[in-house]
């Protein structure tokens, strides 16, 4: 029997069924007849779909071998969008379906967090704070506010 509760911590990355998951949530569960056992709510990190599974104590876990990098975001053309590795300095092309609605908070020259797995990117996490400026707004009525 091996020992998986070294992985079964939040945040960190394992494989299920051949594909990257991030663990969410853990809760360990010691029935009063029984084996022991671990919730845990994870997330696909190839289409963000989130599941609850239930890990058997002494059960195999596989790591998953995904790399976060630092990169400055550049440019947007048409639906591409670049990136700089701020170690290497090489240019990346990312796709706007990997970015989904993250699209939206990139400002060019922000560094952003992207996450490779196999080679391929698998996700883009833009800054936790965006500095934006409202260009037009409509005007306010008397009587509009909630």
């Amino acid at each position: 029997m091996s020992d998986n509760s070294a992985l079964l911590r939040n945040g960190n990355k394992i494989l299920i069924e051949k594909q990257p998951y991030m663990i969410l949530e853990t809760e360990f569960v010691n029935p009063g007849k029984g084996q022991a056992f671990t919730r845990i709510k994870v997330r696909n990190l190839l289409s963000n779909k989130v599941l609850e599974k239930t890990i058997k104590i002494g059960e195999n876990l596989d790591e998953a071998d995904v790399i976060n990098t630092k990169m400055q975001f550049l440019y947007k053309e048409s639906n591409t969008y670049f990136f700089m590795n701020l170690e290497s300095y090489e240019q990346i092309e990312v796709k706007s379906d990997i970015l989904n609605e993250n699209a939206i908070w990139l400002v060019d020259g922000d560094e952003c967090n992207v996450t490779t797995w196999n080679g391929s990117i698998i996700q883009v996490e833009p800054p936790k704070f965006v500095n934006l400026i409202v260009k037009s707004t409509v005007e306010a009525i008397k009587g509009d506010t909630v």
